[in-house]
């Protein structure tokens, strides 16, 4: 189906267009004027055509987003449920957003959520930086290739588009009744510090080739 969008502002800083003119597509392919008649003609005349946005941060799915539905049921509409959700980023010119704090024992109701998600792409990145194996291998001096390989089969597993750190370490330490982790004091329990912890799943997404960075 050939669909003409008529008299927008088309913005494309890549290749440095910023003017009124029309924009031909077909199956989500934009064309030079194909000379042919389209099959349906949208007036954009007054509004901007750009590419959709993409949130590389945004809480859309998870035990988070439950919890905040659970305990503030007077917000109701303020936190939308799922299918809101895409509603509304697709509302403001956003076609993906990323759910940024998965946890990997999370990770099935996270993915199924989020297919109840319509219009955007969604994905998620996964929480490493206080899980009990990874800084078991640290503690353990396992060589890096362990380290990266864990991180691979965490990814795999949970189908996580990168790799998220919150407070690393840190969240782990407060089990073992530490109340601080500066960013170069040991963990009490692994021996580790949030330095390390983030460096080595830096190195580790480098390693694999991930695109994303640590997020």
């Amino acid at each position: 189906m050939l669909t003409l969008l008529k008299g927008g502002r088309v913005i494309d800083p890549a290749n440095g267009i910023d003017a009124v003119r029309d924009l031909h597509f077909r199956d989500g392919r934009i064309l030079a004027d194909p000379g042919a008649r389209p099959d349906a003609v949208h007036d954009a005349a007054g509004m901007v055509v750009m590419a959709g946005g993409i949130d590389l941060h945004s809480h859309i799915a998870g035990g988070k987003m439950n919890l905040a539905r659970a305990l503030t049921p007077e917000l109701e509409g303020v936190i939308p449920p799922a299918p809101a959700v895409g509603l509304r980023y697709a509302a403001m010119g956003y076609t993906m957003a990323v759910e940024p704090a998965m946890l990997p024992s999370n990770a099935r109701q996270a993915h199924l959520e989020m297919a109840d998600i319509p219009i955007i792409d969604r994905a998620a990145y996964a929480m490493l930086g206080n899980d009990d194996f990874l800084l078991g291998l640290m503690l353990a001096r396992r060589d890096h290739r362990a380290v990266a390989d864990y991180v691979g089969v965490m990814m795999a597993a949970t189908r996580a588009l990168g790799v998220k750190v919150v407070n690393p370490g840190g969240i782990s330490a407060f089990k073992f009744n530490q109340r601080k982790l500066d960013l170069d004091e040991e963990h009490v329990y692994y021996r580790v510090t949030p330095r390390q912890i983030i460096l080595t799943l830096a190195r580790a997404l480098e390693e694999l080739g991930v695109t994303h960075p640590l997020h």
